[in-house]
């Protein structure tokens, strides 16, 4: 006969091929599934990153503090309650400002700048610690040669009379010798002795000893003319009003010569 018949394990292969397929494509569409709630999954995640940045990212505004001339304790309550940052980015000598002073900031006052920001500052060391010198006795020439060997600068120069020290001597300063930390100094300048006025004397007929003991006394300086050991003459004249210091000329001549004169 010409019937055709399937054996059964051509039965069971088939079967099993069937099942095969089927679970093959099932477990296609749980990988698809999976892989696609995967993919979504990270879209949502990315999206909602970038939301919360940006939403975070538009943080409040918030105008710069005037941190100079604060310290760190001051400074940093302002800096907090405005929600930013402080660092210190170096230290200088000043001479105004005491030490741990905030001298100057990176970001300017009154700036607006977003909360978290980070605000740089320069902070003072002091003042620098100079020497100061003892310029009392000392000429002008001589203080200005020894306050450029010490870097100091002399700030001012004021005058006084004095007669303890000749003009041009310094006889005061600020800072004393024994103060520290400044950079410049005044000076306090004879301007020589006071003015004393005097009625000059009448040197006519002194000796010529007299004479000198007299103008020494008085202060006053002498130009001689003429020989002699007796005054004839003098300029100013007697009576006038002379100061300390003023020359007075006097004439001289032999006593011999004034007796013959007189003859």
């Amino acid at each position: 006969m010409g019937s055709s018949s399937v054996s059964p394990t051509g039965m069971i292969w088939t079967v099993f091929s069937l099942q095969y397929f089927l679970c093959t494509d099932l477990l296609m569409k749980t990988i698809f599934k999976i892989t696609l709630y995967f993919t979504l999954f990270l879209v949502l995640t990315v999206f909602s990153s970038y939301v919360t940045f940006r939403i975070m990212g538009a943080k409040k505004t918030v105008a710069v503090p005037d941190l100079r001339k604060k310290n760190l304790i001051e400074a940093n309550k302002e800096i907090m309650e405005r929600r930013l940052y402080i660092k210190i980015d170096g230290e200088e000598f000043n001479q105004t400002l005491p030490a741990g002073t905030i001298i100057r900031q990176e970001i300017p006052p009154r700036e607006r700048i977003k909360q978290g920001r980070t605000i740089r500052v320069i902070i003072s060391k002091g003042p620098k610690r100079y020497y100061m010198p003892d310029f009392i006795g000392l000429n002008v020439d001589e203080a200005r040669d020894l306050a450029i060997k010490n870097n100091l600068k002399i700030k001012r120069i004021l005058r006084a009379r004095s007669d303890a020290y000749e003009k041009d001597t310094v006889i005061g300063q600020r800072p004393t010798p024994d103060e520290r930390g400044a950079d410049r100094v005044s000076l306090l300048v004879s301007n020589g002795p006071f003015d004393v006025l005097y009625s000059c004397p009448d040197f006519a007929g002194m000796s010529l000893s007299a004479a000198k003991e007299l103008v020494e006394k008085m202060g006053l300086e002498i130009e001689l003319s003429g020989y002699g050991s007796r005054i004839v003459g003098q300029k100013p004249a007697a009576g006038s009003i002379i100061k300390r210091g003023d020359l007075i000329k006097l004439k001289l001549e032999h006593k011999e010569e004034q007796r013959l004169r007189w003859l």
